[in-house]
């Protein structure tokens, strides 16, 4: 596993680091579920003191991706695979409740944003870049959650949003078994958030809404193929029988 060399250059630069390089073992799976995350074992290899380490602990735990246990300590969290409908089921009421809302309350800046975000994601499927893709996926709706200006929902999406970035970067994964499929998806995804970005800059919220709504349905084929066309099902569930 590989190591930053970043050396922390003022108060909160090393807490910064610790807590993007984490999010992205996270992410990517690199640290699966259950995984031990020790104070002292993280701060030796990021080469900081502990107190960094807490900081991006306590963020990581806020955001769902970490859990704290008394006397177990911290561990990435559980990604429940078994679950899958609960959790569409849940993203498809929030996408379809802020993205109509994001039509109806939306702001020039905001317009910016999410277009921003969108044109980035286009870019990286160009490139099947598979990390640029994760990313700006996320940055794309949690503009649109902010863009709604509802804050309970917008935290509620954006925990939803970063569960789907872990389950999602095994859809964006190279596999051989589905990777002759994946342009189609990132170009049925890139025609999906032009219509949301399109109808929302347009303040129709009942298309905004529609549009949300058919998105979560693409998500979830593409997930449903792509966990069962790989082993990652069977390597997540040890891991985390094991923990």
């Amino acid at each position: 596993m590989k190591v930053s060399i970043t050396e922390p250059e003022g108060p909160g630069v090393g807490s910064e680091m610790v807590y993007r390089n984490l999010r992205r073992e996270i992410l990517r799976l690199e640290l699966l579920p259950g995984s031990e995350l020790d104070e002292a074992s993280v701060a030796t290899r990021y080469r900081v003191s502990r107190t960094p380490v807490r900081e991006a602990l306590i963020r990581l735990t806020a955001e769902g991706l970490v859990t704290a246990t008394k006397g177990r300590g911290a561990r990435v969290a559980a990604l429940d695979l078994q679950n899958l409908r609960a959790f569409f089921e849940g993203l498809d009421i929030l996408q379809r409740a802020v993205t109509r809302l994001a039509a109806l309350r939306r702001r020039p800046a905001d317009l910016e944003t999410i277009e921003m975000h969108m044109l980035a994601f286009e870019e990286g499927a160009r490139r099947l870049d598979s990390e640029t893709v994760n990313e700006a996926n996320y940055e794309f709706h949690a503009a649109i959650g902010e863009a709604a200006a509802s804050g309970y929902l917008a935290n509620a999406y954006r925990r939803s949003l970063i569960e789907g970035m872990r389950i999602g970067f095994v859809c964006f994964s190279d596999h051989s078994d589905i990777d002759e499929r994946l342009e189609t998806h990132l170009g049925n995804t890139m025609q999906d958030h032009r219509r949301m970005f399109e109808a929302v800059a347009a303040g129709d919220p009942d298309a905004a809404e529609a549009h949300a709504g058919a998105h979560v349905e693409l998500f979830r084929g593409r997930i449903v193929t792509a966990l069962l066309s790989t082993d990652t099902v069977r390597r997540v569930a040890v891991r985390q029988e094991k923990s």
